[in-house]
């Protein structure tokens, strides 16, 4: 009887055990989910200005991300970098952290293209660009693989150009102490599976990924993270059906946040909750303010509780 007794104390000492360290697991978690901080892309304003900034800083949104076509796309080359200078007072007016450039994009600005004469213009363009985001110091610097659409017959030579073209851009990001990473995009972009986007990165020390978790419309944020996490450099968070980008407020699409927040966590992720939503479907998908990312940033958090 005395050797039985002692076997069901140890059983239930053991018991005890694994469920304290099950409690302090899920303890540690949650306080590393709650020390994420939540930022937003520029492009939220269409010509934000510096009130705009300061008031998303009251609101609880710290960071952002400099979308570079707002300094760009459409602009004299001449007030190119005026812009930029602009960009960065307003923001600085606010005290706000920059976490991210996002680089240029456009139809037409592509490091993937077939052409090399084109390929290395764009390039030497976007390494110019690079240059330029120094004023900013970001820690992340984000780049479109391609542009869309590209046929099956040529994409394993769209892969090979994408792949020059970074390698060349490395050490531009270098010399501005950001870390070069690539978005996943959708539909026939290259990088539209997080295999592909491996093949893009692979072997080229230093670069990561930007994973956008409403381009990926071929699988789940799980899949992802299980193939890319470990690489995972910085993150543009939107919501979406899961049938083609949306960018809608996080919550309000399909997206599992609580997973996704985990999948985060066990890979060690310790960037930014860099929002990109562009739409507030719970206010006829105008763009959203400051307060609205916070409020639906803090219901991720309480999900995950």
């Amino acid at each position: 009887m005395g050797r039985k007794a002692g076997l069901e104390e140890r059983k239930i000492e053991l018991m005890r055990k694994y469920i304290l360290m099950t409690v302090l697991s899920t303890f540690s978690f949650i306080c590393h989910a709650q020390q994420y901080e939540v930022g937003t892309t520029t492009a939220i304003w269409k010509n934000p200005v510096a009130a705009d900034f300061k008031k998303a800083k009251e609101q609880g949104v710290h960071y952002v991300e400099v979308a570079f076509n707002q300094c760009y796309r459409g602009v004299p080359a001449e007030e190119v970098i005026p812009r930029i200078k602009m960009m960065k007072s307003k923001i600085d007016s606010a005290g706000m952290q920059v976490w991210s450039v996002h680089l240029p994009f456009s139809w037409v600005l592509d490091i993937s293209v077939l052409d090399d004469s084109l390929r290395e213009e764009n390039v030497r363009f976007m390494a110019r660009m690079i240059e330029q985001c120094r004023h900013f110091k970001p820690a992340r610097l984000v780049l479109h693989p391609s542009s869309e659409p590209i046929a099956d017959s040529i994409r394993a030579q769209r892969i090979k150009n994408a792949r020059r073209s970074i390698i060349y851009l490395k050490p531009y990001a270098d010399r501005i102490g950001a870390q070069l990473c690539i978005e996943n995009l959708p539909r026939t972009c290259l990088g539209n599976t997080p295999e592909e986007l491996l093949k893009l990165i692979y072997d080229i020390p230093g670069v990561k990924v930007c994973f956008d978790t409403n381009h990926y419309t071929k699988g789940s944020t799980r899949h992802f993270m299980e193939v890319l996490g470990q690489y995972v450099g910085t993150i543009h968070a939107s919501d979406f059906d899961l049938v083609n980008e949306c960018h809608w407020l996080p919550t309000q699409g399909k997206i599992d946040w609580k997973n996704f927040m985990r999948d985060l966590r066990s890979n060690g992720y310790q960037g930014v909750f860099m929002y990109e939503a562009m739409k507030d479907c719970d206010y006829n998908k105008i763009r959203p303010v400051p307060s609205r990312i916070r409020e639906t940033f803090e219901k991720i958090i309480s999900g995950v509780q």
